[in-house]
């Protein structure tokens, strides 16, 4: 499973399961790697994951990417890779907020960490929000360095 999913050998699992249909999934302390049922591999650190969610009654674990799309997980078997997902994304997020724009839609902001340990400010928009409105883009630069000052630095 490690070969298939490109895990090194210096690499801790976390947690794995298969997937329904083929496959596997399988968290580490760095990120999430997928070999999916129709064989596409997927590699991305937590600070990738925006968020997931997990049913029980299905078995699946719907992992939301920053960039908005979604990888379903069916998993085959019992498996803690819905709390360590859930617990790796948590840790990943130092600080956050949301910004009101107009329209009723928002900008979120996070101070969230890499693999590498270093701290980034990350901005998602809602759909329709446009960052390079001067506007936004002067509200969102003083959310990120209120974020900033907040860490200490």
């Amino acid at each position: 499973m490690r070969d298939e999913l490109g895990i090194g050998a210096g690499e801790r699992v976390l947690a794995w399961s298969a997937l329904a249909g083929g496959g596997f999934a399988a968290a580490t302390p760095s990120g999430l790697y997928v070999l999916t049922p129709f064989g596409r591999r997927i590699d991305r650190p937590w600070h990738e994951v925006d968020h997931a969610a997990w049913d029980p009654d299905s078995r699946t674990l719907a992992v939301q990417w920053v960039n908005g799309s979604i990888t379903p997980l069916e998993l085959d078997q019992r498996s803690f890779v819905p709390e360590v997902v859930r617990d790796r994304v948590q840790a990943s997020v130092v600080l956050g907020t949301r910004l009101e724009v107009r329209g009723g839609r928002a900008v979120r902001l996070a101070l969230r960490r890499d693999p590498q340990g270093e701290v980034f400010v990350q901005v998602l928009p809602d759909p329709g929000v446009d960052l390079a409105d001067p506007e936004v883009a002067i509200r969102v630069r003083q959310a990120s360095a209120g974020l900033r000052a907040e860490l200490g630095g």
